[in-house]
């Protein structure tokens, strides 16, 4: 079975910039390639119309692929982030609505997870986390995501739900699925407080401890705008964004940077 894999496609903001059609060089892709799963995990789009519209023009153009989708933080950027991520659980592939089972073996278990701070540095507090501001900076969820809890209480939301259904599925093979980052060692350190003080909105380590607890296989994450793909505390862990362009892309054009960064990876 081939799974694809893409996150932070960020369409808006890269077909604006790049003023190319970024959905229909994906779906050339996806013609020319006919994977049996498609995993975008987060960021496909700013806001949840804008997302659930995308992913339901992809399923409905190719129903021999099944597209699977976990939101990112810009996904659900609305005055109701609660009400953001109930409209993308009508997507039939939202992986929050619960796990998907690929073929006999392997089982998809995710969702778009959130962020607790505990890869902040230490020397601010939670408070100076919680209004997300350095300098000049305020960090963008911070403006546009509204949960009716802070961050920590968001995040722990999302890993009594996974833990029940890592723990339901723990005698299959587990590809564990979030948009935000799981482990420490995948965030960019720069030794720059302006840079290294937002770590603390890229993830929380417990969603890591989680996958080490119930043997995860394989690890599909984003958020970071860095690509990873390797063995890491006995996971296989995959991070394939787009990212924005120009200045996180490789090639000049959509057409040529699209197609060389999907993943795609075989299971049995």
């Amino acid at each position: 079975m081939k799974l694809a894999i893409l996150s932070d496609i960020h369409e808006g903001l890269n077909r604006k910039n790049t003023k190319a059609d970024i959905m229909g060089i994906l779906k050339k892709w996806i013609t020319a390639h006919l994977p049996d799963v498609f995993i975008t995990n987060g960021d496909i789009a700013v806001g949840p119309e804008k997302s659930l519209a995308l992913l339901n023009q992809l399923q409905n153009e190719f129903p021999q692929t099944k597209v699977l989708f976990v939101h990112g933080n810009h996904d659900i950027y609305h005055e109701n982030s609660n009400f953001a991520y109930e409209t993308l659980l009508t997507f039939p592939g939202n992986l929050g609505n619960g796990p998907v089972e690929l073929g006999e073996n392997w089982v998809l278990i995710g969702d778009g997870g959130w962020y607790d701070y505990t890869f902040g540095l230490e020397e601010y507090t939670k408070e100076q986390f919680s209004l997300g501001q350095y300098n000049d900076f305020t960090w963008p969820d911070k403006n546009y995501a509204h949960w009716p809890g802070p961050d920590q209480k968001e995040t722990e939301r999302y890993l009594t739900q996974l833990e029940q259904w890592l723990r339901n599925y723990h005698d299959k093979n587990i590809i564990m699925v979030t948009h935000v980052v799981p482990f420490s060692h995948f965030v960019l350190c720069k030794g720059d407080p302006s840079w290294d003080f937002f770590n603390a909105m890229m993830g929380s380590s417990h969603f890591g401890e989680l996958a080490i607890k119930y043997g995860v296989k394989k690890y599909i994450f984003g958020h970071v705008h860095s690509r990873f793909h390797e063995q890491y505390k006995g996971i296989e862990m995959i991070c394939n964004p787009l990212g924005y362009y120009p200045h996180e892309w490789d090639c000049k054009s959509a057409e040529e940077e699209i197609p060389l960064r999907i993943k795609v990876i075989e299971i049995e």
